[in-house]
């Protein structure tokens, strides 16, 4: 089939290049020069594990070309998947702007019946403003359907091209013929494949999102409460998960989520329940305690060294998570903001969100060198549970630290380890070491 996929990021890159691989003529659309500039030369404007290869196979064969504009994309096109960015506005809700833009370009520019894919995520009821907004624009028969991502950042080529579920929302038959038969390479016997009406596929994406922030949260509570209880977080999180209703995914207590998805996200879902008439109150706790989270690092913090005035702290990990170079909503630096605030010198280190992170906070000082960043310490704080931090020289970070402390805002390393180190070891929801 012939795709147009406007949107060339996180989740419309991997999308394009997805549906190159498994057969399809691609073009990928974004309004931003430099970046449709850097995919034609096949360069990947964003760290993900195996996308660069994927662009590179897609594109030497033809199957997957870019675009500035849709005038020249989007005509012939069987499928247009929207996959724009859906921010989130000062009161929760997603602002849509991109979303209408999109609808908008597509209408004005089919020159048949095309199949609309709306991709991002989105509140209930959009799909029909996208059709509304459609037909004003143009006479032809648009075709709407909700196929919302499930891609986890880090491992989202993986999850893209090995789906462990697709879920596809339409209201009209030959909508959802058409996407069974653009997705039918991907489908197996591993593949859960959900056919539903467009307002269940809308709601379902936040609903996940939601469930799984929730559970980040708990565990965070839990790391509170165990803390102050001289308990083991993590022992009690093995337990929880060894029962199958809970499961062991997302069950670890840190710094809180963050990321693009996560905090607009619940705050959307939380939105729209009120405007469906629900006062969805378990969700404000989830944000409530997802902000506690990061509180509770920072006192951690404080209390290990002091007077934050003049001293060096070393944040490892600045990307929200590790296998990607995304830094957006990331509490790396939020605490770094917090800790500036105080009076503390911060720097930073990240196996690949240095560059992007510096972008984001040109204030901070970031080293590609572990041991760089840390010499002359004050503290260190474990920000991204990176494999890198769990294999550190620990005898060779000691000795160029100015104070031997480390805060594990991830639970990177095992108690045990840190004690025979020498390291005065604050770990999250764990009794601490050699205070």
């Amino acid at each position: 089939m012939k795709v147009v996929v406007l949107g060339t990021g996180h989740v419309g890159l991997v999308t394009s290049a997805t549906l190159a691989k498994i057969g399809h003529e691609v073009v990928g659309v974004d309004s931003d020069p430099q970046k449709i500039a850097q995919l034609r030369k096949g360069e990947a404007p964003f760290f993900e594990p195996g996308l660069q290869d994927l662009l590179d196979e897609v594109i030497k064969k033809g199957s997957l070309k870019f675009s500035e504009t849709a005038t020249d994309a989007v005509p012939g096109s069987d499928v247009a998947f929207i996959c724009v960015g859906t921010p989130g506005r000062p009161d929760g809700e997603a602002n849509l702007l991109a979303v209408e833009q999109a609808a908008h370009d597509i209408a004005k520019h089919a020159t048949g019946d095309i199949v609309v894919v709306q991709k991002s995520t989105v509140p209930v009821h959009t799909a029909e403003r996208v059709k509304t907004t459609m037909s004003r624009t143009s006479p032809h028969v648009f075709h709407l359907v909700s196929n919302p991502e499930f891609l986890r950042e880090g491992s989202a080529v993986e999850d893209s091209l090995k789906p462990e579920r697709i879920l596809v929302g339409a209201d009209e038959k030959e909508a959802h013929r058409i996407v069974r038969e653009l997705y039918s390479p991907l489908l197996n016997d591993d593949v859960e494949y959900h056919a539903t009406d467009l307002r269940t596929a809308e709601l379902a994406k936040h609903a996940c999102n939601a469930f799984l922030a929730m559970k980040i949260s708990f565990a965070n509570a839990l790391a509170r409460i165990c803390e102050a209880a001289r308990a083991d977080v993590v022992s009690i999180a093995d337990i929880m998960g060894s029962d199958s209703r809970i499961g062991r995914a997302f069950l670890n207590a840190g710094l809180g989520y963050g990321g693009y998805c996560f905090p607009k996200d619940v705050a959307a879902f939380r939105a729209q329940a009120e405007r469906l008439g629900f006062d969805f109150g378990l969700l404000t706790e989830v944000m409530k305690i997802n902000a506690g989270a990061l509180d509770a690092a920072f006192l951690k913090v404080k209390e290990a060294v002091w007077n934050l005035e003049g001293k060096r702290i070393v944040l490892f990990g600045l990307a929200f998570k590790p296998g990607t170079d995304d830094v957006r909503e990331a509490p790396a630096l939020y605490l770094a903001e917090r800790l500036r605030e105080a009076g503390a010198i911060v720097v930073g280190h990240d196996p690949q969100a240095n560059e992007t992170a510096k972008e984001l906070m040109s204030s901070i000082e970031v080293f590609d060198d572990p041991y760089e960043a840390a010499d002359g310490a004050h503290c260190v704080v474990i920000c991204t549970e990176w494999s890198e931090f769990s294999d550190l020289d620990l005898t060779r970070l000691k000795g160029i630290m100015t104070h031997p402390v480390i805060v594990d805002g991830r639970n990177v390393f095992d108690p045990s380890t840190m004690e025979e180190a020498g390291f005065t070891y604050l770990p999250t929801g764990r009794p601490p070491v050699n205070l």
